[in-house]
Protein backbone atom coordinates (compact mmCIF):
# COMPACT_ATOMS: atom_id res chain seq x y z
CA UNK A 1 0.00 0.00 0.00
CA UNK A 2 1.22 3.53 -0.71
CA UNK A 3 1.83 5.35 2.82
CA UNK A 4 -0.39 8.03 3.58
CA UNK A 5 0.99 11.25 2.78
CA UNK A 6 2.36 10.02 -0.68
CA UNK A 7 1.00 9.17 -4.04
CA UNK A 8 0.18 6.44 -6.37
CA UNK A 9 0.77 6.81 -10.14
CA UNK A 10 -2.02 9.41 -11.63
CA UNK A 11 -5.31 7.54 -13.52
CA UNK A 12 -4.05 8.68 -16.89
CA UNK A 13 -7.88 9.65 -17.96
CA UNK A 14 -6.39 12.19 -20.85
CA UNK A 15 -5.10 9.04 -22.74
CA UNK A 16 -7.65 6.81 -22.60
CA UNK A 17 -9.83 9.74 -24.11
CA UNK A 18 -7.23 10.47 -26.75
CA UNK A 19 -6.86 6.78 -27.58
CA UNK A 20 -10.32 5.96 -27.98
CA UNK A 21 -11.50 9.24 -30.00
CA UNK A 22 -8.59 8.11 -32.46
CA UNK A 23 -9.91 4.69 -32.61
CA UNK A 24 -13.19 5.96 -32.97
CA UNK A 25 -12.46 8.59 -35.57
CA UNK A 26 -10.30 6.15 -37.55
CA UNK A 27 -13.98 3.74 -37.95
CA UNK A 28 -16.11 4.67 -40.78
CA UNK A 29 -19.55 3.15 -39.47
CA UNK A 30 -19.78 0.60 -36.62
CA UNK A 31 -23.31 -1.40 -35.76
CA UNK A 32 -24.39 -2.96 -32.63
CA UNK A 33 -22.17 -5.22 -31.04
CA UNK A 34 -23.11 -8.81 -29.69
CA UNK A 35 -25.68 -8.96 -27.79
CA UNK A 36 -25.83 -10.42 -24.02
CA UNK A 37 -28.04 -11.18 -21.39
CA UNK A 38 -29.25 -8.61 -19.18
CA UNK A 39 -28.65 -9.30 -15.64
CA UNK A 40 -31.58 -10.85 -13.59
CA UNK A 41 -32.38 -10.11 -10.55
CA UNK A 42 -32.90 -13.21 -7.78
CA UNK A 43 -36.02 -13.22 -6.90
CA UNK A 44 -38.38 -10.02 -8.69
CA UNK A 45 -37.32 -8.11 -11.92
CA UNK A 46 -37.20 -4.58 -11.32
CA UNK A 47 -38.47 -2.19 -14.25
CA UNK A 48 -37.07 -2.97 -17.54
CA UNK A 49 -33.63 -1.98 -18.44
CA UNK A 50 -32.71 -1.02 -21.94
CA UNK A 51 -30.56 1.69 -23.88
CA UNK A 52 -29.84 2.52 -27.48
CA UNK A 53 -26.19 1.54 -26.90
CA UNK A 54 -24.56 -1.27 -28.11
CA UNK A 55 -24.78 -4.56 -25.51
CA UNK A 56 -21.60 -5.20 -23.50
CA UNK A 57 -20.37 -8.41 -23.45
CA UNK A 58 -20.06 -8.82 -19.73
CA UNK A 59 -20.47 -5.63 -17.85
CA UNK A 60 -23.59 -3.76 -17.06
CA UNK A 61 -24.65 -0.17 -18.63
CA UNK A 62 -26.22 2.19 -17.14
CA UNK A 63 -29.64 1.73 -15.76
CA UNK A 64 -31.88 2.50 -18.41
CA UNK A 65 -36.32 2.79 -18.43
CA UNK A 66 -38.70 1.76 -20.99
CA UNK A 67 -38.09 3.12 -24.19
CA UNK A 68 -40.23 6.12 -25.57
CA UNK A 69 -41.89 4.87 -28.77
CA UNK A 70 -39.52 6.07 -32.09
CA UNK A 71 -41.82 8.30 -34.75
CA UNK A 72 -39.35 9.99 -37.17
CA UNK A 73 -39.43 14.15 -37.62
CA UNK A 74 -37.06 15.90 -39.12
CA UNK A 75 -34.33 17.42 -37.11
CA UNK A 76 -31.91 20.58 -37.89
CA UNK A 77 -30.17 19.98 -40.51
CA UNK A 78 -27.22 22.62 -38.89
CA UNK A 79 -26.84 20.18 -35.84
CA UNK A 80 -23.13 18.72 -36.08
CA UNK A 81 -23.02 14.91 -36.17
CA UNK A 82 -26.84 15.34 -36.85
CA UNK A 83 -27.52 12.30 -38.76
CA UNK A 84 -30.75 10.71 -36.33
CA UNK A 85 -34.07 10.63 -36.36
CA UNK A 86 -36.21 12.57 -33.42
CA UNK A 87 -39.42 11.02 -31.74
CA UNK A 88 -42.43 13.09 -31.49
CA UNK A 89 -42.76 11.61 -27.57
CA UNK A 90 -39.30 12.13 -26.21
CA UNK A 91 -40.47 11.60 -22.43
CA UNK A 92 -41.43 8.83 -21.00
CA UNK A 93 -42.43 9.33 -16.92
CA UNK A 94 -42.59 6.00 -15.00
CA UNK A 95 -41.20 4.25 -11.68
CA UNK A 96 -42.24 1.83 -8.89
CA UNK A 97 -43.96 1.84 -5.97
CA UNK A 98 -42.75 -0.96 -3.53
CA UNK A 99 -43.81 -1.29 -0.26
CA UNK A 100 -43.00 -4.67 2.31
CA UNK A 101 -44.07 -5.68 5.74
CA UNK A 102 -41.55 -8.39 7.51
CA UNK A 103 -40.67 -9.38 11.10
CA UNK A 104 -37.63 -11.00 12.25
CA UNK A 105 -37.34 -13.42 15.02
CA UNK A 106 -34.05 -14.37 17.57
CA UNK A 107 -33.66 -17.45 20.13
CA UNK A 108 -36.60 -17.42 22.62
CA UNK A 109 -38.77 -14.50 21.61
CA UNK A 110 -42.05 -14.46 21.99
CA UNK A 111 -44.63 -13.85 19.13
CA UNK A 112 -45.01 -10.49 20.29
CA UNK A 113 -41.55 -9.54 20.85
CA UNK A 114 -40.32 -9.88 17.33
CA UNK A 115 -39.19 -7.17 15.24
CA UNK A 116 -41.61 -5.76 12.55
CA UNK A 117 -40.65 -3.62 9.83
CA UNK A 118 -42.03 -1.57 6.93
CA UNK A 119 -39.51 -0.72 4.50
CA UNK A 120 -41.01 1.38 1.53
CA UNK A 121 -39.55 2.76 -1.55
CA UNK A 122 -40.52 4.94 -4.15
CA UNK A 123 -39.18 5.36 -7.57
CA UNK A 124 -39.80 8.00 -10.10
CA UNK A 125 -37.81 8.63 -13.72
CA UNK A 126 -37.76 10.58 -16.46
CA UNK A 127 -36.54 9.40 -19.82
CA UNK A 128 -35.74 12.20 -22.74
CA UNK A 129 -34.84 10.45 -25.40
CA UNK A 130 -35.51 13.47 -28.26
CA UNK A 131 -33.24 11.33 -30.81
CA UNK A 132 -32.20 7.95 -31.11
CA UNK A 133 -28.86 9.20 -30.46
CA UNK A 134 -28.95 11.25 -27.51
CA UNK A 135 -30.95 10.02 -24.31
CA UNK A 136 -30.86 11.24 -20.60
CA UNK A 137 -32.31 9.36 -17.71
CA UNK A 138 -32.88 10.70 -14.18
CA UNK A 139 -34.44 8.27 -11.41
CA UNK A 140 -35.06 9.56 -8.01
CA UNK A 141 -35.68 7.59 -4.79
CA UNK A 142 -37.71 7.85 -1.45
CA UNK A 143 -37.69 5.54 1.39
CA UNK A 144 -38.80 5.27 4.74
CA UNK A 145 -39.98 2.82 7.65
CA UNK A 146 -43.03 3.98 9.39
CA UNK A 147 -42.15 1.58 12.62
CA UNK A 148 -38.80 3.48 12.78
CA UNK A 149 -38.41 5.45 15.77
CA UNK A 150 -38.98 9.23 15.47
CA UNK A 151 -36.11 10.28 16.80
CA UNK A 152 -32.26 8.48 17.83
CA UNK A 153 -32.01 7.02 21.15
CA UNK A 154 -29.14 7.97 22.97
CA UNK A 155 -28.99 4.44 24.36
CA UNK A 156 -27.05 2.08 22.92
CA UNK A 157 -28.31 -0.85 21.57
CA UNK A 158 -28.24 -3.63 18.93
CA UNK A 159 -30.31 -3.79 15.82
CA UNK A 160 -31.74 -6.94 13.80
CA UNK A 161 -29.73 -8.45 11.50
CA UNK A 162 -29.21 -7.13 7.50
CA UNK A 163 -28.45 -10.26 6.08
CA UNK A 164 -31.97 -11.35 4.85
CA UNK A 165 -34.12 -8.05 4.97
CA UNK A 166 -32.62 -5.22 3.39
CA UNK A 167 -33.36 -3.22 0.10
CA UNK A 168 -29.78 -1.26 -0.12
CA UNK A 169 -27.40 -3.43 -0.57
CA UNK A 170 -24.72 -5.91 1.62
CA UNK A 171 -24.50 -3.42 5.34
CA UNK A 172 -21.32 -2.78 7.15
CA UNK A 173 -21.82 -4.72 10.94
CA UNK A 174 -21.39 -0.51 12.32
CA UNK A 175 -24.92 -0.55 10.67
CA UNK A 176 -26.52 -2.46 13.11
CA UNK A 177 -25.14 -0.48 16.73
CA UNK A 178 -27.36 2.60 17.38
CA UNK A 179 -31.17 3.46 15.85
CA UNK A 180 -32.09 5.02 12.44
CA UNK A 181 -35.26 7.35 12.51
CA UNK A 182 -38.65 6.86 10.58
CA UNK A 183 -37.67 10.26 8.70
CA UNK A 184 -37.59 9.85 4.79
CA UNK A 185 -34.96 9.35 2.78
CA UNK A 186 -34.12 10.75 -0.70
CA UNK A 187 -31.58 10.20 -3.09
CA UNK A 188 -30.51 10.16 -6.33
CA UNK A 189 -29.97 6.96 -7.64
CA UNK A 190 -29.13 7.78 -11.75
CA UNK A 191 -28.74 10.91 -13.17
CA UNK A 192 -26.68 10.44 -16.83
CA UNK A 193 -27.11 11.93 -20.41
CA UNK A 194 -25.74 9.70 -23.35
CA UNK A 195 -24.81 10.38 -26.57
CA UNK A 196 -22.78 8.89 -29.49
CA UNK A 197 -20.23 10.27 -31.96
CA UNK A 198 -19.90 9.23 -35.34
CA UNK A 199 -22.33 6.27 -34.54
CA UNK A 200 -18.73 4.04 -33.08
CA UNK A 201 -17.95 5.96 -29.71
CA UNK A 202 -20.76 5.74 -26.82
CA UNK A 203 -20.17 8.36 -24.46
CA UNK A 204 -22.20 8.37 -20.85
CA UNK A 205 -21.77 10.72 -18.47
CA UNK A 206 -23.57 11.61 -14.89
CA UNK A 207 -24.34 8.74 -11.66
CA UNK A 208 -25.03 5.60 -13.40
CA UNK A 209 -25.17 1.67 -13.14
CA UNK A 210 -21.67 -0.73 -14.34
CA UNK A 211 -21.62 -3.59 -12.95
CA UNK A 212 -18.11 -5.93 -13.36
CA UNK A 213 -18.47 -9.22 -13.11
CA UNK A 214 -20.58 -12.67 -14.10
CA UNK A 215 -21.31 -14.05 -10.70
CA UNK A 216 -24.37 -14.15 -9.18
CA UNK A 217 -24.48 -14.13 -5.06
CA UNK A 218 -20.90 -12.84 -4.63
CA UNK A 219 -19.29 -10.52 -6.69
CA UNK A 220 -15.69 -9.61 -5.77
CA UNK A 221 -15.31 -7.48 -9.43
CA UNK A 222 -18.02 -5.39 -8.83
CA UNK A 223 -15.39 -2.42 -8.17
CA UNK A 224 -17.67 0.94 -9.73
CA UNK A 225 -20.38 0.47 -7.19
CA UNK A 226 -19.88 1.75 -3.40
CA UNK A 227 -21.55 -0.49 -1.87
CA UNK A 228 -21.77 -4.14 -2.48
CA UNK A 229 -24.87 -5.87 -2.94
CA UNK A 230 -27.20 -8.04 -0.57
CA UNK A 231 -27.94 -11.13 -2.89
CA UNK A 232 -30.99 -11.89 -0.59
CA UNK A 233 -32.28 -8.18 -1.43
CA UNK A 234 -35.56 -8.42 -3.63
CA UNK A 235 -33.87 -6.42 -6.03
CA UNK A 236 -30.81 -3.77 -6.16
CA UNK A 237 -31.78 -0.67 -4.57
CA UNK A 238 -27.56 0.32 -4.26
CA UNK A 239 -27.52 3.96 -5.73
CA UNK A 240 -25.20 4.25 -8.68
CA UNK A 241 -22.08 6.15 -9.66
CA UNK A 242 -20.52 9.68 -10.61
CA UNK A 243 -18.84 8.62 -13.38
CA UNK A 244 -17.65 9.62 -17.58
CA UNK A 245 -17.99 6.49 -19.31
CA UNK A 246 -16.04 6.10 -23.06
CA UNK A 247 -17.88 2.89 -24.54
CA UNK A 248 -15.75 1.56 -27.98
CA UNK A 249 -17.84 -1.59 -29.67
CA UNK A 250 -15.30 -3.44 -32.18
CA UNK A 251 -17.79 -5.35 -34.63
CA UNK A 252 -15.74 -7.55 -36.54
CA UNK A 253 -14.67 -9.27 -33.03
CA UNK A 254 -17.88 -8.22 -31.22
CA UNK A 255 -15.13 -7.05 -28.61
CA UNK A 256 -15.58 -4.30 -26.47
CA UNK A 257 -13.20 -1.86 -24.39
CA UNK A 258 -14.59 0.71 -21.62
CA UNK A 259 -12.73 3.62 -20.09
CA UNK A 260 -14.24 4.82 -16.82
CA UNK A 261 -13.31 8.61 -15.14
CA UNK A 262 -14.98 7.77 -11.51
CA UNK A 263 -16.26 11.12 -10.31
CA UNK A 264 -16.19 11.39 -5.72
CA UNK A 265 -17.00 8.35 -3.49
CA UNK A 266 -13.02 7.39 -2.64
CA UNK A 267 -11.75 10.70 -1.58
CA UNK A 268 -12.76 13.56 0.48
CA UNK A 269 -10.88 16.24 -1.55
CA UNK A 270 -12.08 17.40 -4.61
CA UNK A 271 -9.46 18.21 -6.52
CA UNK A 272 -8.45 16.83 -10.36
CA UNK A 273 -6.24 15.08 -8.65
CA UNK A 274 -8.56 12.64 -6.75
CA UNK A 275 -10.45 11.81 -9.81
CA UNK A 276 -10.54 7.90 -10.18
CA UNK A 277 -9.78 5.92 -13.25
CA UNK A 278 -10.92 2.28 -15.05
CA UNK A 279 -10.17 0.40 -18.09
CA UNK A 280 -12.15 -2.79 -18.86
CA UNK A 281 -11.99 -4.80 -22.18
CA UNK A 282 -14.82 -7.65 -23.01
CA UNK A 283 -13.44 -10.14 -25.32
CA UNK A 284 -15.95 -13.43 -27.08
CA UNK A 285 -15.13 -16.23 -28.57
CA UNK A 286 -18.17 -18.05 -29.68
CA UNK A 287 -20.03 -18.31 -26.64
CA UNK A 288 -17.15 -17.76 -24.64
CA UNK A 289 -16.54 -14.43 -23.04
CA UNK A 290 -14.16 -13.01 -20.85
CA UNK A 291 -13.56 -9.60 -19.15
CA UNK A 292 -10.45 -7.76 -17.51
CA UNK A 293 -10.12 -4.87 -15.78
CA UNK A 294 -8.64 -2.60 -13.50
CA UNK A 295 -9.44 0.54 -11.39
CA UNK A 296 -7.00 2.92 -10.24
CA UNK A 297 -7.30 5.73 -7.53
CA UNK A 298 -5.38 7.85 -5.63
CA UNK A 299 -3.16 6.51 -2.68
CA UNK A 300 -3.72 2.84 -3.42
CA UNK A 301 -2.69 0.31 -5.76
CA UNK A 302 -4.87 -0.66 -8.25
CA UNK A 303 -7.52 -3.18 -8.11
CA UNK A 304 -7.62 -5.90 -11.11
CA UNK A 305 -10.59 -7.87 -11.67
CA UNK A 306 -11.43 -11.07 -14.41
CA UNK A 307 -14.17 -12.47 -15.08
CA UNK A 308 -14.91 -15.03 -17.57
CA UNK A 309 -18.16 -16.97 -18.73
CA UNK A 310 -19.36 -20.14 -20.76
CA UNK A 311 -21.03 -23.28 -22.17
CA UNK A 312 -20.20 -26.40 -21.11
CA UNK A 313 -22.65 -28.97 -22.65
CA UNK A 314 -26.25 -27.99 -21.19
CA UNK A 315 -24.41 -26.10 -18.27
CA UNK A 316 -23.20 -22.45 -17.91
CA UNK A 317 -19.92 -22.22 -16.04
CA UNK A 318 -18.71 -19.33 -14.43
CA UNK A 319 -15.67 -17.52 -12.84
CA UNK A 320 -14.84 -14.14 -11.23
CA UNK A 321 -11.87 -12.75 -9.51
CA UNK A 322 -10.32 -9.42 -7.87
CA UNK A 323 -6.89 -9.11 -6.53
CA UNK A 324 -7.10 -6.13 -4.02
CA UNK A 325 -4.38 -4.65 -1.79
CA UNK A 326 -4.80 -5.73 1.48
CA UNK A 327 -4.09 -2.80 3.05
CA UNK A 328 -7.10 -0.65 1.88
CA UNK A 329 -8.74 -2.73 5.02
CA UNK A 330 -8.96 -2.41 8.44
CA UNK A 331 -8.70 -5.69 10.22
CA UNK A 332 -9.73 -6.72 13.73
CA UNK A 333 -8.36 -9.26 16.14
CA UNK A 334 -9.93 -10.81 19.42
CA UNK A 335 -8.00 -10.69 22.60
CA UNK A 336 -10.52 -12.08 25.48
CA UNK A 337 -7.15 -11.65 27.85
CA UNK A 338 -6.67 -8.26 27.37
CA UNK A 339 -6.66 -5.42 30.38
CA UNK A 340 -9.51 -3.24 30.33
CA UNK A 341 -7.83 0.22 31.44
CA UNK A 342 -9.68 2.26 33.90
CA UNK A 343 -12.37 4.58 32.51
CA UNK A 344 -10.99 8.13 31.38
CA UNK A 345 -12.29 11.23 33.60
CA UNK A 346 -15.97 11.43 33.26
CA UNK A 347 -17.30 14.43 31.42
CA UNK A 348 -20.75 15.18 29.50
CA UNK A 349 -23.76 13.21 29.48
CA UNK A 350 -24.47 9.80 30.92
CA UNK A 351 -25.00 8.38 27.66
CA UNK A 352 -21.83 10.21 25.95
CA UNK A 353 -20.06 8.07 29.10
CA UNK A 354 -21.25 4.88 28.28
CA UNK A 355 -20.12 5.46 24.86
CA UNK A 356 -16.70 6.68 25.91
CA UNK A 357 -16.87 3.35 27.64
CA UNK A 358 -17.44 1.17 25.24
CA UNK A 359 -15.51 2.77 22.80
CA UNK A 360 -12.33 1.98 25.21
CA UNK A 361 -13.43 -1.68 25.88
CA UNK A 362 -13.70 -2.46 22.13
CA UNK A 363 -10.39 -0.75 21.21
CA UNK A 364 -8.97 -3.42 23.98
CA UNK A 365 -10.52 -5.96 23.27
CA UNK A 366 -10.48 -5.89 19.44
CA UNK A 367 -7.24 -4.01 18.47
CA UNK A 368 -6.67 -3.45 14.42
CA UNK A 369 -4.25 -4.22 12.18
CA UNK A 370 -3.51 -4.76 8.37
CA UNK A 371 -2.70 -7.14 6.08
CA UNK A 372 0.12 -6.22 3.27
CA UNK A 373 0.08 -7.34 -0.45
CA UNK A 374 -2.26 -8.32 -2.91
CA UNK A 375 -4.91 -10.74 -1.69
CA UNK A 376 -7.01 -12.55 -3.45
CA UNK A 377 -11.32 -12.86 -4.03
CA UNK A 378 -12.58 -15.92 -6.56
CA UNK A 379 -15.67 -16.62 -7.59
CA UNK A 380 -16.87 -20.01 -9.20
CA UNK A 381 -20.49 -21.56 -10.45
CA UNK A 382 -22.34 -23.01 -12.77
CA UNK A 383 -26.19 -23.11 -13.52
CA UNK A 384 -27.84 -25.31 -15.46
CA UNK A 385 -31.91 -24.95 -16.65
CA UNK A 386 -33.92 -28.21 -17.74
CA UNK A 387 -36.89 -28.05 -19.60
CA UNK A 388 -39.88 -30.03 -18.85
CA UNK A 389 -43.74 -30.10 -19.97
CA UNK A 390 -44.38 -28.39 -22.64
CA UNK A 391 -43.37 -24.54 -22.36
CA UNK A 392 -41.78 -24.85 -18.54
CA UNK A 393 -38.06 -24.54 -17.26
CA UNK A 394 -36.58 -25.01 -13.72
CA UNK A 395 -32.98 -23.62 -13.10
CA UNK A 396 -30.37 -24.94 -10.87
CA UNK A 397 -27.48 -22.90 -9.88
CA UNK A 398 -24.60 -23.70 -7.27
CA UNK A 399 -21.67 -21.23 -6.19
CA UNK A 400 -18.81 -20.79 -4.17
CA UNK A 401 -16.82 -18.42 -3.06
CA UNK A 402 -13.51 -18.09 -1.67
CA UNK A 403 -12.79 -14.25 0.05
CA UNK A 404 -8.94 -13.30 0.71
CA UNK A 405 -10.36 -10.75 3.38
CA UNK A 406 -12.78 -12.33 5.65
CA UNK A 407 -11.82 -13.68 8.86
CA UNK A 408 -11.40 -17.76 10.19
CA UNK A 409 -13.11 -17.08 13.57
CA UNK A 410 -16.36 -15.26 14.02
CA UNK A 411 -15.15 -14.03 17.58
CA UNK A 412 -14.12 -10.81 15.90
CA UNK A 413 -17.28 -9.95 14.73
CA UNK A 414 -18.15 -7.92 17.64
CA UNK A 415 -15.52 -5.86 16.80
CA UNK A 416 -16.41 -4.89 13.97
CA UNK A 417 -20.14 -4.23 14.92
CA UNK A 418 -19.80 -1.57 17.97
CA UNK A 419 -18.42 1.72 17.91
CA UNK A 420 -14.40 2.32 18.57
CA UNK A 421 -12.35 5.53 19.32
CA UNK A 422 -11.23 5.74 15.46
CA UNK A 423 -13.73 4.53 12.95
CA UNK A 424 -12.45 1.52 10.98
CA UNK A 425 -10.99 1.68 7.32
CA UNK A 426 -13.52 -0.27 4.75
CA UNK A 427 -14.74 -3.08 7.39
CA UNK A 428 -15.95 -6.17 5.88
CA UNK A 429 -19.31 -5.86 5.36
CA UNK A 430 -22.36 -8.94 5.49
CA UNK A 431 -22.16 -11.63 3.03
CA UNK A 432 -18.12 -11.00 3.23
CA UNK A 433 -17.08 -11.72 6.73
CA UNK A 434 -16.07 -15.39 6.10
CA UNK A 435 -13.22 -16.86 3.98
CA UNK A 436 -15.51 -19.39 2.69
CA UNK A 437 -18.70 -19.88 1.54
CA UNK A 438 -21.07 -21.74 -1.14
CA UNK A 439 -24.39 -21.13 -2.25
CA UNK A 440 -26.86 -23.02 -4.14
CA UNK A 441 -30.50 -22.05 -5.39
CA UNK A 442 -33.20 -24.04 -7.81
CA UNK A 443 -35.84 -21.59 -9.54
CA UNK A 444 -39.43 -22.43 -11.30
CA UNK A 445 -40.85 -19.69 -13.09
CA UNK A 446 -44.49 -20.07 -14.38
CA UNK A 447 -44.55 -23.76 -13.83
CA UNK A 448 -47.50 -25.62 -15.10
CA UNK A 449 -50.49 -23.77 -15.35
CA UNK A 450 -49.23 -21.37 -13.42
CA UNK A 451 -47.58 -18.70 -15.71
CA UNK A 452 -48.17 -15.60 -13.63
CA UNK A 453 -46.24 -17.15 -10.29
CA UNK A 454 -42.78 -17.80 -9.68
CA UNK A 455 -41.14 -20.16 -7.32
CA UNK A 456 -37.48 -19.92 -5.80
CA UNK A 457 -35.07 -21.49 -2.87
CA UNK A 458 -31.75 -20.44 -1.76
CA UNK A 459 -29.20 -21.70 0.94
CA UNK A 460 -26.09 -19.42 1.39
CA UNK A 461 -23.49 -21.07 4.17
CA UNK A 462 -20.70 -19.38 5.40
CA UNK A 463 -18.30 -22.33 5.72
CA UNK A 464 -15.98 -20.27 7.76
CA UNK A 465 -18.10 -19.83 10.94
CA UNK A 466 -20.55 -22.60 9.92
CA UNK A 467 -23.74 -20.64 9.80
CA UNK A 468 -26.73 -20.89 6.93
CA UNK A 469 -29.51 -19.05 5.85
CA UNK A 470 -32.29 -20.73 3.43
CA UNK A 471 -34.65 -18.73 2.20
CA UNK A 472 -38.09 -19.61 0.11
CA UNK A 473 -39.55 -16.44 -2.16
CA UNK A 474 -42.43 -16.88 -4.13
CA UNK A 475 -44.24 -14.10 -6.72
CA UNK A 476 -47.47 -13.55 -8.61
CA UNK A 477 -48.24 -11.09 -11.05
CA UNK A 478 -51.82 -9.75 -10.43
CA UNK A 479 -54.05 -6.96 -11.80
CA UNK A 480 -51.04 -6.46 -15.12
CA UNK A 481 -49.23 -3.67 -12.95
CA UNK A 482 -49.15 -5.27 -9.52
CA UNK A 483 -46.92 -7.95 -8.03
CA UNK A 484 -47.25 -9.84 -4.58
CA UNK A 485 -44.21 -11.06 -2.89
CA UNK A 486 -43.99 -13.12 -0.14
CA UNK A 487 -40.79 -14.69 1.47
CA UNK A 488 -39.57 -16.88 4.50
CA UNK A 489 -36.17 -17.14 5.55
CA UNK A 490 -34.60 -19.68 8.64
CA UNK A 491 -31.10 -19.16 10.29
CA UNK A 492 -29.27 -22.16 11.40
CA UNK A 493 -26.15 -23.31 12.25
CA UNK A 494 -23.29 -21.76 14.88
CA UNK A 495 -24.92 -19.14 17.39
CA UNK A 496 -22.38 -16.77 16.55
CA UNK A 497 -22.20 -17.56 12.87
CA UNK A 498 -22.80 -14.48 10.59
CA UNK A 499 -26.23 -15.59 9.67
CA UNK A 500 -27.39 -16.49 13.07
CA UNK A 501 -24.96 -13.81 14.30
CA UNK A 502 -25.91 -13.90 18.16
CA UNK A 503 -23.12 -11.89 20.01
CA UNK A 504 -21.57 -12.10 23.16
CA UNK A 505 -18.96 -9.65 24.24
CA UNK A 506 -16.41 -9.80 27.28
CA UNK A 507 -17.24 -8.09 30.60
CA UNK A 508 -17.50 -4.13 30.54
CA UNK A 509 -17.48 -3.03 34.36
CA UNK A 510 -19.48 -6.37 34.48
CA UNK A 511 -22.14 -5.86 31.66
CA UNK A 512 -21.74 -7.44 28.68
CA UNK A 513 -23.31 -6.53 25.35
CA UNK A 514 -24.85 -9.34 23.66
CA UNK A 515 -27.58 -10.39 21.07
CA UNK A 516 -29.51 -13.64 21.03
CA UNK A 517 -28.91 -15.92 17.28
CA UNK A 518 -31.51 -14.94 14.55
CA UNK A 519 -34.00 -17.78 13.96
CA UNK A 520 -36.08 -16.75 10.96
CA UNK A 521 -37.51 -13.90 9.50
CA UNK A 522 -40.45 -13.80 6.93
CA UNK A 523 -42.79 -11.15 4.74
CA UNK A 524 -44.87 -9.78 2.31
CA UNK A 525 -44.72 -7.24 -0.53
CA UNK A 526 -46.94 -5.50 -3.10
CA UNK A 527 -44.82 -3.75 -5.97
CA UNK A 528 -46.52 -1.72 -8.87
CA UNK A 529 -44.56 -0.63 -11.33
CA UNK A 530 -45.21 1.65 -14.59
Amino acid sequence: MTPRGTHAPRAGAPLWLLGLLVAAASRAQLTAAQDRPNEADMFASPVAAQTSEPATAGAHTASDGPPAPNRGVSVPATAVFANDTATADPITIGGQLYIRAQCAALEGQQAEDFALSVPSLLDVYLDARPNDRVRGFVLGRLSYDPMLSDSASPVPSVGTSATDNGTAGSAQLSSLFGTRTNAPRALLDQFWLRFDMWHSLFVTVGRQHVRWGTARFWTPADFLHPQRRNPLDAFDARRGSDMLKLHLPIESTAWNVNAYTIFGGHNDTATVYSVSGALRAELVAGSNELGVGVLLRRGVKPRFAADLSMAVGPIDVYAEGALVDAGELDRVSYTPDAVLPDPVSATGSMSEQVFDRIRQAVDTFYPVYRYHGYIPQVVGGLSYTQSYGDNDVFTLGLEYFYNGMGYADPNVYPGLLFPRSVALRNPASFFYLGEHYAGAFIAFPGPGALDLHTFSLTTLGNISDRSFITRFDYSVQVLTHLRIEMYVAGAYGNRTGEFTFGIETPSIDGVRLGRQPATFSGGIAVRIGI
